[in-house]
């Protein structure tokens, strides 16, 4: 199945449509994906989820959270939540992060089961130890809001940073907030300004977008817009899409000079703290 992984689809589809049909679970939920994306052959959503349930009745954990997902979704099945709780444990009994975040999910919002946020925040944080960043949101969310845990913004900015740090929106839009109102770090502005500084030199993300604006406003800290531009280029460039704007706002009002020596400093900082997990 190297083909596929190659992107010869065509290729591909000749040695893996026989082996599906042999009965290899692996090249049922390739089958799958392809007749659910459309590559190399007409797009039959009926079809992928043929493959896929076929796939998952052998253990496929990929294939099993997807037919979960139809199930929970309504999309080609039936909307039931039942099987998609019964298919989600399967996936999430042989580790899959994605699984074990649908099943949180379910008990967060009691979707087909009873609402259980102690049951919600144990599986949220077994994918968000697999590194998922919906889970680590989610886990977040829940430190954040003190649903089912204990309130710390300690651990909600602990969770989020990490979803933020691959490039997690919502994780971004929820820290940013925190360090906003300033809840879990430093309340006075010298305090505040040396956690987020420490924060940013270790490739957190959006502390590097709120020290880019407390630099560009100057009102907790000396204002320097060479500085508010660098740290803004260093925190739009590892994933945080909002820093973008505020680095092209500050731009437009350097001369030609004053920007190419931001720009250098910039590629020097990123060299230091540039996140490279986005």
């Amino acid at each position: 199945m190297l083909a596929h992984t190659e992107g010869d689809y065509e290729l591909a589809l000749e040695s893996i449509e026989p082996l599906a049909e042999s009965g290899d679970a692996e090249a049922q939920q390739v089958l799958a994906e392809m007749y659910e994306k459309g590559l190399g052959l007409e797009q039959d959503p009926e079809l992928a989820a043929k493959w896929y349930l076929s796939a998952a009745e052998k253990g496929n954990a990929t294939a099993q959270v997807k037919i979960a997902g139809m199930y929970l979704r309504g999309q080609v099945l039936k909307k039931d939540y039942w099987e998609a709780m019964k298919w989600s444990r399967k996936a999430a009994l042989r580790g899959n992060a994605e699984a074990q975040a649908n099943i949180g999910y379910m008990f967060f919002d009691g979707i087909g089961v009873s609402q259980d946020y102690n049951e919600a925040a144990k599986w949220y944080r077994k994918a968000a130890e697999q590194n998922l960043p919906s889970a680590q949101h989610d886990l977040g969310v829940m430190y954040h809001q003190g649903k089912g845990l204990e309130q710390d913004y300690n651990s909600a900015i602990a969770w989020y940073s990490k979803a933020a740090n691959q490039g997690f929106r919502q994780s971004q839009d929820n820290l940013s907030n925190l360090y906003s109102n300033r809840l879990g770090i430093p309340k006075d502005d010298a305090s505040m300004f040396k956690w987020l500084l420490e924060r940013a030199q270790n490739r957190d993300v959006t502390a590097q977008f709120s020290l880019a604006n407390l630099y560009q406003q100057g009102d907790a800290i000396p204002g320097n817009p060479r500085l508010a531009y660098v740290w803004a280029g260093v925190a739009a460039a590892g994933g945080y899409f909002k820093a973008q704007n505020l680095r092209n706002s500050i731009e437009s009002d350097f001369t030609p000079e004053q920007l190419a020596e931001a720009r250098e400093q910039a590629r020097e900082f990123w060299s230091l703290y540039g996140n490279n997990d986005a």
